[in-house]
């Protein structure tokens, strides 16, 4: 019975370990981003992100399409960081988009794709920008 007992908390314990998510002290805060004809020819993309010290996160994004049409976009989600990568899963479709990050001296995020709408893809790069508290 103790046996089964101290199985049970072992595999309670690992359980409880493998959904903890590590987040990165240096990527919490909110930044600010934009980028010119990178993931769709002739749109303008402009964002704020904010990721939180618990692991959600919300993005306010704004395009503008060759037309100068506007639309604009909230999402939330999550985020967490583990061995150089970002992860970023979006309530809306419950896909986890992955990154390679760098966080550069001045404390902005350089982002690499790896993999975006569930797709391998190492085309997309961008920086955010911190914005800085008054």
């Amino acid at each position: 019975m103790k046996r089964l007992m101290a199985l049970s908390l072992l595999c309670i314990g690992i359980g409880v370990t493998a959904q903890q998510k590590a987040y990165d002290p240096k990527m919490i805060g909110c930044y600010k981003g934009s980028e010119q004809n990178q993931q769709i020819e002739g749109f303008s993309k402009y964002w704020v992100s904010c990721r939180l010290e618990n692991g959600k996160s919300m993005l306010l994004f704004v395009s503008i399409d060759p037309d100068g049409t506007v639309q604009q976009a909230t999402e939330n989600g999550s985020w967490w960081t583990e061995s150089g990568k970002y992860y970023e899963l979006h309530k809306y479709d419950n896909v986890t988009d992955v990154y390679h990050y760098e966080v550069l001296d001045n404390g902005d995020v350089k982002f690499q794709s790896i993999e975006l709408m569930g797709k391998k893809d190492n085309t997309y790069t961008f920086i955010d920008t911190k914005i800085e508290e008054d």
